[in-house]
């Protein structure tokens, strides 16, 4: 990465917190012991700050010393299923695509799954409190959800607790395609 623009990206990061609580720059400087001008060329990307400079704005505004520097995650994101290279299980039959793999903080990950022509994938009991989506994109199914069996068709979804041991079958003439969300409590 480029210290330009690291240094707009503390830059703006900077002005933005102290916008949002409404700080003058004189009083940052007084929260930071960091000078006016010092702060006026941080917030404006004109100033490549020390590492101890940063730390004495993280520590006067009481925020993490990563605030200024980590990368943010975007407001959208926009994921190919087709670019991602699937995972198969032992037979090259089960094939799973992460979507959006789950995130610290975040308790759902989702997944597209390919059901080959006679697919049969026995998948164990997850813990407790886990709940599974399954929404079928293209073919037919059938799930077997502890000694319960659901066929689904091509449009149909199913949401099951997922503590149980769960069989996914392909019995259509093509492939089964399905989008499956994982709830985690």
């Amino acid at each position: 990465m480029e210290s330009v623009n690291l240094n707009d990206r503390i830059g703006t990061r900077l002005k933005k917190i102290r916008m949002n609580r409404n700080l003058s720059l004189d009083k940052l400087a007084q929260l930071t012991d960091v000078s006016k001008p010092m702060l006026g060329q941080i917030e404006r990307g004109e100033s490549n700050p020390t590492v101890s400079t940063l730390w004495k704005i993280a520590k006067g505004l009481q925020v993490p010393f990563t605030t200024f520097i980590e990368e943010e995650k975007p407001q959208v994101k926009v994921v190919n299923r087709e670019a991602i290279k699937p995972l198969p299980d032992e037979s090259g039959q089960f094939l799973v695509r992460p979507i959006f793999p789950k995130e610290i903080g975040k308790p759902v990950e989702c997944f597209s799954i390919t059901l080959k022509q006679q697919c049969h994938y026995r998948s164990e009991a997850h813990p407790e409190g886990v709940a599974e989506y399954i929404f079928v994109e293209t073919g037919k199914m059938t799930l077997t959800v502890a000694t319960e069996e659901f066929v689904l068709n091509q449009g149909e979804a199913i949401q099951f607790a997922a503590h149980y041991e769960h069989v996914y079958k392909n019995i259509g003439e093509d492939d089964c395609i399905l989008v499956m969300m994982i709830f985690y409590r």
